[in-house]
């Protein structure tokens, strides 16, 4: 996703400043989507040159002038265009899960400390979203934006079921983590170069994706066209057999 569209969607409501722009952002879709005043404005020149947007400036007598964008008849085509697109999923990067991936070179202690964080934070963005949620319902229902609040709603539904599979997930790798044996943490041989045979550990990789080519294809390898009602066998799935009688 590009910053124009999700200026453009917010000038769509109505002409505002790039500072306007900036408090929406902050109070609507900041629990997915975090834009900066630094960001905001060259992004909002860039799209005045591109005819998406038009800026006027407001003259105030005892404030500084104010510079209003409003959303031209090509913004609102362009807007409209990429709202109908299929949503690119972008490459989720994780830090927590890299820690926890080479987590044996940690003691139990200092891992399960990490994931504790995580946990914490993780309800403390969940207290947030479900605050969140009621101060949407207070401001359609000030400004009879009803319709409006459906889509809105959804947003943080989204980030309310995502947070609390992750709080989940937290809680019960501290578990497992704490039922583990001592001997799986601390591992000095992860300390210096030459534990793994990488020529090895290569010909092992060929050979298991070998067996299983759909395993590392990634997620697009298993979408169907829209209506397809083909029951294809999944790549990284072997034939199943069926025993003679």
């Amino acid at each position: 996703m590009s910053l124009k569209h999700a200026l453009l969607g917010f000038i769509n409501y109505g002409p505002m400043t790039g500072y306007e722009l900036k408090k929406f952002f902050d109070t609507s879709v900041a629990h997915f989507w975090n834009a900066e005043l630094s960001q905001i404005y060259p992004a909002l020149k860039a799209m005045e040159s591109d005819g998406l947007v038009e800026m006027k400036v407001e003259v105030q007598d005892d404030r500084p002038n104010r510079k209003v964008y409003s959303i031209t008849d090509s913004g609102r085509c362009e807007l409209l265009e990429w709202l109908a697109k299929p949503a690119d999923r972008e490459q989720p990067r994780e830090p927590i899960l890299i820690k926890v991936f080479f987590g044996s070179s940690l003691s139990k202690r200092e891992l399960i400390a990490v994931l504790r964080d995580c946990a914490d934070e993780t309800r403390a963005m969940l207290s947030y979203l479900e605050y969140a949620h009621q101060f949407v319902d207070k401001f359609v229902e000030s400004l009879g934006l009803r319709q409006e609040g459906l889509f809105w709603q959804l947003t943080i539904g989204c980030g309310l079921k995502v947070h609390k599979a992750e709080l989940e997930w937290a809680e019960e790798a501290i578990e497992r983590i704490e039922a583990a044996d001592d001997a799986c943490f601390e591992n000095e041989q992860h300390g210096y170069d030459g534990v793994i045979d990488i020529r090895t550990a290569t010909e092992v990789l060929d050979r298991v994706k070998s067996l299983m080519p759909g395993a590392l294809a990634g997620p697009d390898a298993y979408l169907h066209p829209a209506g397809d009602s083909t029951k294809e066998q999944l790549p990284n799935q072997p034939k199943t057999k069926v025993a003679a009688k």
